[in-house]
């Protein structure tokens, strides 16, 4: 393994007063949008800048939701303001429940980059939204065998967004291929689109949290290293 790069990186799990009902991606949202209410002077937590036009990057803050659980994770200064923050009795309104943070589970490293000697073997926790307005219309005319190919150029061309977004540079050539494969339906923004979850193969090393295409500050898109897989349910 070649090291590449190293970013800063943290996740915080929270805990309420009460157990909630509800899943993703809708608990996420509402979880997103309370927090950059609160937190509406730093635009990491809600990418829109100070005359709400929306910020296209790689979000520094992501939302998740996982076994009734609420998850930011953040990247880069982001990752060390999170830590900065008093997040224990903090009150959220999600929807219609009022809750308040009586835990947070913190999580701290410098995630790892890399270039693997060998392929290594990644999971999906959430579905990629890796299609848009302009490729999925030409990916349905398409045979089994070309989507398959597209699918993989998509997910090739995700990886590496991803890690520009995080001033990462991969200086060879990065392969990646779907080894498991699963299509559902998504909403984001009202919209309905294709997500796709399984695993993959890259030669890149990736670090767990990691998450790629759109709506990645929404919990879409979040890998693990194969053998770290989370269990449960994302919901």
């Amino acid at each position: 393994m070649h090291p590449i790069a190293k970013v800063p990186y943290a996740s915080l799990q929270f805990t309420w007063d009460t157990q909630l009902v509800g899943t993703f991606p809708y608990r996420t949202e509402q979880l997103r949008g309370a927090l950059g209410r609160i937190f509406i002077e730093d635009d990491a937590f809600h990418q829109h800048d100070a005359e709400g036009k929306v910020m296209y990057r790689y979000p520094p803050i992501q939302y998740r939701w996982r076994n009734g659980h609420g998850i930011v994770a953040g990247w880069g200064e982001a990752a060390v303001r999170l830590l900065q923050l008093p997040w224990l009795d903090l009150t959220l309104r999600l929807g219609h429940d009022e809750v308040h943070i009586v835990d947070a589970v913190l999580t701290t490293n410098h995630s790892l980059f890399g270039i693997g000697d060998t392929l290594l073997r990644y999971q999906l926790v959430s579905p990629a939204l890796i299609f848009n307005q302009n490729n999925f219309p030409r990916y349905l005319t398409m045979s089994p065998l070309e989507q398959q190919t597209e699918r993989d150029r998509l997910l090739v061309a995700s990886l590496l967004i991803g890690m520009r977004g995080l001033n990462v540079d991969f200086p060879v050539q990065l392969y990646a291929a779907f080894t498991q494969i699963r299509t559902q339906s998504c909403f984001y923004k009202k919209q309905k689109m294709l997500g796709l979850s399984g695993g993959f193969v890259s030669n890149a090393v990736l670090p767990s949290g990691f998450a790629i295409g759109h709506a990645s500050s929404h919990g879409y898109g979040w890998i693990v290293p194969e053998d770290e897989a989370l269990t449960g349910e994302i919901d």
